[in-house]
């Protein structure tokens, strides 16, 4: 089943602010170069960056979600503000090398939502994740834009 990952920087306006343009871009091309290490790590692939943002897809759950936690492993480990991911599996559509339908927004209203430092999953996502994950019951959550509140559990490292 298809996946949909977004990863957003922690308080990156605020540093932007902060620290300045320069610093911003610096960030967003770290996060970028972890994305793409990270994706083609486990067959995914960056569908595209967004500032201080990335949007991945892969073709397997479980690679979406392994690659998650690594994901946040490394943007930890590398210095830059904390990142918050989210994940969702279901049907989308492919067009022009970007991906779209109610799976992947789900993704980034999931993304949204996500405490610093972690990876929420989309109760879609928890199915095929395989047995190297847990997951801890966030809660039924409403979403931006989604009509029913949607499941939302906290990937960690089984």
């Amino acid at each position: 089943m298809n996946a949909a990952v977004f990863a957003d920087l922690c308080d990156y306006t605020r540093l932007t602010e902060q620290l300045g343009d320069e610093a911003a871009a610096e960030m967003a091309l770290a996060l970028g170069a972890i994305a793409t290490a990270v994706a083609s790590r486990y067959g995914g692939r960056v569908v595209k960056t967004l500032g201080d943002g990335a949007h991945l897809h892969f073709t397997e759950t479980r690679d979406a979600v392994a690659a998650s936690l690594e994901l946040i492993e490394r943007v930890r480990a590398s210095g830059l503000p904390c990142a918050r991911v989210g994940v969702n599996a279901g049907p989308m559509v492919e067009a022009n090398g970007d991906y779209y339908g109610r799976a992947v927004n789900i993704a980034a209203r999931i993304a949204a939502q996500a405490a610093p430092g972690s990876v929420f999953v989309g109760e879609a996502a928890t199915a095929s994740a395989g047995d190297t994950v847990r997951f801890d019951l966030v809660g039924p959550i409403a979403l931006r834009g989604v009509a029913q509140a949607v499941t939302v559990y906290r990937a960690l490292a089984a």
